[in-house]
């Protein structure tokens, strides 16, 4: 990689975020680029043409926007978390039409502060940040009237600070059997030669056994990074164990200021990297740093710009009036009002997430929990030491989306459900744990009446693990995933056949009760019918035919517990569509697991304190680099 020139001071300014571009996949999306005021992005090629990472053509008698989320200046976010009072935009233009620079309000109401016709020539133009406590952006129009005009460049620059350098960052990569996925993001990098300047290493951890170096353009991706690139192999400790990896060796190596935190299985925006920084750079205290997350699958669709834990129930939703899966290609950002607002994040995906190392030494690594709410938990713990999480605006990637799967028919919902009332037990100050018992019985209840004995059966094992206490965690790191998998290995729910020709025929078996069943369409429906449901499953014995043949087919997009209401078995979809798996009613099952579940759920609420206490003592040393360091060496006993 070559010496980044841009990432200099200009006059004691600097760079912080700049105007780019897509070059590839333009038509998917161009909505998160530029805006042309169809409100559709149906036609990215009608008013302009890209001629590359940082410059764009816009065609005569048209009119584009940069009002969008990777180009609009997120001003709101800079004065709430940084001291920075005032921002310069610098644009250079060849050809002639006019500038416009616009800002919006809280509300997403847009006014304009400041345009000039262009000639031929570099503009710009000072800006308060003083009016964005609430919400509001910064961004600029270019509109043509008789002939074409290109943008050359632009960026936005903020007023050096004193005494203090720009800082740096490593990135951290974990990857398990994902080398292609890994290997993209490594070559995306590798590409940019604008974030030269940034970077100071990229730790790809490696703990799978389909290799990243092993990949036929591995070479290219080495040369392209040259010294930056470190890859580190270990044996498959999870997402908690691969990104501390990459936070100690940062600490241990002491050249970065941050580490950035990236799946394998995402597509990053390299500018990002170097906004992620900069924010960081000017930060009043020392701040981590989110991105969004876009889907790979549908590559407009925003999934979210932050989300906030409810302490209640320990479960995340999205913040402020925001959306989950907001489709920029259909609803602009300029037609988005609660995008406008700044939105507060209490903790940030690690699918992108910037780390100062300053955090890293003040509270320790990940919490050891291979994989699920470690993120959240680390934002949490960051916070209770007065370090704040901000998703910015501009800041994403694009990642593996999730209405594809299915965690409650995986043997990740073991290390869901245990990672959450952990978390749950180190950041909730609600007595008893709020919600959470409870939200938790409801929980094995619905999986109960959708017949994924399975699925309660590790919900189960998770509970037992957690009572278990802290100390236990390092020692279960290489093993748990394994013994995750074979716990529900026993039950036909988890067994998915791909040979449909294998299976006898759909016949109904099982007698109609009281009618037919339908959705319910108010709460007191759905109680009513779950008490339909529950006495059915827990006093009338399954029918025989059930068991000779599945009754149903049910897709995975349909699998709710009222569509198991009136029969005893039922083919399911897998939700990756590879085949199905045949659920089948056990009576004797259902009373059990229902019986174990009031019976955790309820020594869950009853030793809450005892255990909060417990956890609390214990996590700063299971999360300490020295607890990780051993564990990395190999020198921690497995706990049974």
């Amino acid at each position: 990689m070559t010496e980044d020139t841009s990432m200099n001071t200009t006059d004691d300014f600097v760079t912080v975020n700049r105007i780019v571009f897509p070059t590839e996949g333009v038509a998917e999306v161009s909505a998160l680029y530029v805006d042309t005021g169809a409100g559709d992005g149906s036609q990215p090629g009608a008013d302009y043409e890209i001629n590359g990472r940082r410059s764009i053509t816009v065609y005569a008698h048209r009119r584009i926007s940069l009002s969008t989320y990777f180009n609009a200046f997120p001003a709101s976010y800079w004065q709430r978390w940084t001291s920075v009072r005032s921002v310069r935009l610098i644009v250079t233009l060849r050809g002639q039409g006019l500038l416009s620079v616009y800002k919006s309000s809280a509300r997403g109401r847009a006014s304009a502060v400041a345009s000039q016709q262009f000639d031929d020539e570099t503009v710009s133009f000072d800006l308060p940040v003083l009016s964005f406590v609430d919400g509001g952006n910064y961004w600029f129009d270019i509109a043509c009237a008789q002939s074409e005009a290109t943008l050359e460049s632009a960026e936005w620059q903020v007023a050096a600070p004193e005494a203090k350098a720009p800082g740096t960052v490593s990135v951290g990569i974990t990857t398990y059997n994902r080398p292609s996925y890994c290997l993209n993001q490594l070559l995306t990098i590798g590409a940019d030669t604008d974030i030269a300047g940034v970077l100071d290493t990229v730790y790809v951890i490696d703990q799978g056994t389909d290799l990243v170096e092993d990949q036929p353009r591995f070479g290219e991706a080495a040369e392209q990074l040259g010294e930056h690139l470190s890859v580190l192999r270990q044996a498959n400790l999870g997402g908690s164990g691969g990104f501390s990896r990459a936070m100690l060796e940062t600490l241990t190596e002491g050249r970065s200021d941050y580490v950035l935190l990236l799946d394998d299985d995402a597509i990053s925006e390299p500018e990002a990297i170097m906004r992620a920084v900069r924010f960081a750079d000017f930060a009043t205290v020392p701040t981590i740093v989110g991105g969004g997350m876009l889907h790979l699958d549908e590559r407009s669709v925003l999934y979210t710009q932050g989300e906030v834990w409810d302490t209640r129930k320990s479960w995340m939703s999205a913040s402020g009036e925001s959306e989950y899966d907001h489709d920029f290609a259909e609803d602009t950002l300029r037609e988005t009002p609660e995008l406008h607002r700044r939105l507060a994040a209490d903790f940030n995906g690690w699918w992108m997430c910037l780390i100062p190392t300053h955090i890293l030494r003040d509270i320790g690594l990940s919490l050891p929990v291979f994989l699920k709410f470690d993120d959240i938990e680390y934002s949490l713990r960051a916070a209770q030491s007065g370090y704040p999480t901000v998703c910015l605006p501009g800041v994403a990637v694009w990642h593996m989306a999730w209405h594809d799967k299915d965690p409650t028919r995986t043997w990740e919902e073991y290390f869901i459900h245990r990672n959450r009332v952990i978390t749950g037990l180190l950041r909730s100050p609600v007595p008893r744990g709020g919600y959470l018992p409870l939200h938790s019985f409801l929980g094995d209840v619905k999986l109960l009446f959708m017949l994924q004995y399975s699925t309660v059966r590790l919900r189960h094992q998770a509970l037992r693990d957690a009572f278990a206490g802290p100390d236990a965690l390092p020692g279960w790191l290489a093993t748990k995933q394994g013994d995750a998998r074979r716990l529900r290995a026993d039950y036909v729910d988890a067994t998915v056949v791909e040979d449909f020709s294998t299976l006898p025929p759909v016949r109904r078996s099982s007698r109609v009760m009281l009618g037919a069943v339908r959705r319910p369409t108010n709460p007191v429906a759905a109680v009513v019918l779950a008490l339909r449901v529950a006495v059915r499953q827990l006093f009338i014995r399954e029918s025989e035919g059930s068991h000779r043949n599945p009754e149903r087919i049910i897709a995975a997009p349909d699998i709710t517990w009222w569509r198991f209401a009136d029969i005893d078995s039922a083919l399911v979809t897998s939700p990756d569509g590879v085949g199905v798996a045949w659920y089948q009613r056990d009576r004797s099952a259902m009373r059990r697991f229902l019986f174990d579940s009031v019976r955790l759920n309820m020594r869950l609420a009853r030793r809450w304190a005892r255990l909060a206490e417990e956890y609390g003592r214990e996590a700063p040393k299971i999360t300490s680099p020295e607890q990780w360091r051993s564990i990395f060496a190999g020198d921690v006993t497995t706990t049974k």
